[in-house]
């Protein structure tokens, strides 16, 4: 399992809670030495992440002049094995790696992205939280720091007066979006083998949503050369069957929805049919992409790179949500019956794990799709390749965002209250997540509007049972009704006539 930015900061909070608790006991001269030197390295970690990830000198400053103040002491190693000081290192090493984390998504001067996760470590709230996060570790070593036998020594008094400024106590007091936590070490997951025994719909989507975060990494690596022409034929083949499966998967549950709740005007049956006509476009056009490679490269055994291992996975966990062979592959002799929309989902509820293997499957195609488009452009100025494939990657970069919208839309409506939490995190951090670039005009002056409906969504009371009309009341809609009727109540569906500006 990855290692987060959050889970690193767990860990260091649980250090400081400990030295906390031993610091109550009297804490003798030897031993702020010590102290001091743990601390020393403490606070050099947090003005370093307050600095080069929050861009906030205002914050970073105090804690850098006190860790300039508290290096004046000398290092005792005979204090080196209280539970104080062991502890305050821990907590520096901690914050040490979880700055090592965040510096994984930029280049090495710290001016280039390496990963899409940098849209949201440089966004505002993010920051926010990780000027709290910074400060509120500030202010808790100040104030092991003031019970310390030394603490009347001008170094240290002057340090911990810095450590709870004014400025840092009110940093400690800001919001800021949780988004920071899930910032994972930006390296692919190991491709793991193909599964050779039945796995839960929730295994299925686990694994694909590792697949799909690998292949989004993979994306923004420098490995120094360009892909071939045969890889990126090799993943529009993939590309799609996989938007071919999940078209045939959103068909099956909107299906099911109108079974369990025939009315019309149903909110999860509406969602569900945009989102399909929005998937069923994307297929469209990757088939567009595999039919214009046709012909134009000779028949070769493929190469198994780490994109098509990934892109292979994705494919059978996903048919597995759909076929009713738990061990299906995509082999002609496994093209076999679907699973009924029963089976599929017997509750709404069980509509969760497909809607978020889909979701998470069409936002990584985007990225793919994206990146493509560029190595192909760059490619027509030295090979021969076909001239319709620029014009074919075009329409499949063109602005589909809707579509991701309606498939959050459909997981809110089909979630328990209790899972919804953990799904707006989710989907609030692919939105994050997403290239400014990839909105048209118009979706991205829909974009908060929509954003603040998903999130309205995410925290209603009203359950999601089979039994219940979904459908929202004018009385009950919040005050973004308008934009969400505008953006996600739209037609996803695109085609080359009809492309959006």
């Amino acid at each position: 399992m990855t290692v987060t930015f959050g889970d690193l900061i767990d860990g260091a909070q649980a250090h400081m809670e400990i030295a906390d608790l031993h610091v109550r006991h009297e804490v003798d001269a030897t031993v702020s030495a010590g102290v001091f030197n743990a601390a020393r390295s403490l606070t050099a970690m947090l003005a370093r992440c307050a600095r080069d990830f929050a861009r906030s000198d205002e914050i970073a400053r105090p804690i850098r002049e006190a860790s300039h103040l508290l290096a004046r002491w000398e290092p005792n190693h005979a204090a080196s094995s209280h539970p104080i000081p062991t502890h305050l290192s821990a907590a520096a090493t901690a914050w040490g790696a979880a700055g090592d984390v965040l510096a994984t998504h930029f280049s090495a001067d710290g001016t280039g992205t390496r990963s899409d996760w940098t849209t949201v470590i440089t966004s505002q709230q993010v920051r926010d939280r990780l000027v709290r996060d910074v400060a509120g570790h500030a202010l808790a070593l100040s104030a092991i720091l003031d019970r310390t036998a030394l603490a009347h020594a001008a170094d240290v008094r002057f340090a911990s007066g810095l450590l709870r400024s004014p400025v840092l106590i009110a940093a400690s007091t800001l919001d800021g979006s949780a988004a920071l936590r899930e910032v994972p070490l930006n390296r692919p997951a190991i491709v793991q083998p193909v599964p050779h025994q039945p796995e839960t719909p929730d295994e299925l989507r686990a694994g694909i949503t590792a697949d799909t975060d690998a292949l989004r990494t993979l994306c923004h690596l420098d490995t120094g050369s360009e892909p071939s022409p045969r890889e990126w034929q090799r993943t529009a083949l993939a590309a799609s069957v996989s938007t071919h499966i999940g078209t045939r998967l959103l068909t099956e549950l909107t299906r099911r929805a109108y079974e369990l709740n025939p009315d019309r005007k149903h909110g999860l049956g509406k969602a569900l049919q945009r989102a399909t006509n929005g998937i069923d476009g994307m297929h469209a056009m990757w088939k567009g992409v595999r039919q214009a490679w046709e012909g134009h490269l000779p028949s070769k055994t493929a190469n198994g790179s780490t994109r098509q291992q990934h892109l292979d996975q994705v494919v059978v966990r996903l048919g597995r949500l759909l076929y009713a062979d738990p061990l299906w592959t995509p082999a002609r002799r496994n093209a076999m019956s679907m699973k009924t929309p029963e089976v599929i989902a017997p509750t709404t509820r069980d509509m969760v794990p497909a809607l978020r293997s889909v979701l998470r499957v069409f936002d990584a195609l985007t990225v793919i799709a994206e990146q493509d488009r560029h190595g192909v452009t760059r490619a027509m100025r030295t090979e021969r390749l076909p001239e319709d494939l620029v014009q074919a990657y075009g329409w499949l970069t063109s602005s589909r965002v809707r579509a991701s919208w309606a498939l959050g839309e459909a997981l809110f409506h089909a979630a328990d209250p209790g899972q919804r939490p953990e799904l707006w995190q989710e989907v609030d951090l692919l939105e994050m997540r997403r290239d400014p670039a990839t909105y048209s005009r118009q979706t991205l002056r829909e974009r908060e509007g929509t954003r603040q409906w998903l999130e309205w969504l995410s925290t209603r009371d009203a359950v999601a049972e089979s039994h219940l009309n979904l459908s929202i009341s004018p009385a009950m809609a919040p005050a973004t009704t308008s934009a969400r009727s505008s953006s996600i109540g739209r037609d996803t569906s695109r085609t080359p006539h009809n492309r959006p500006g």
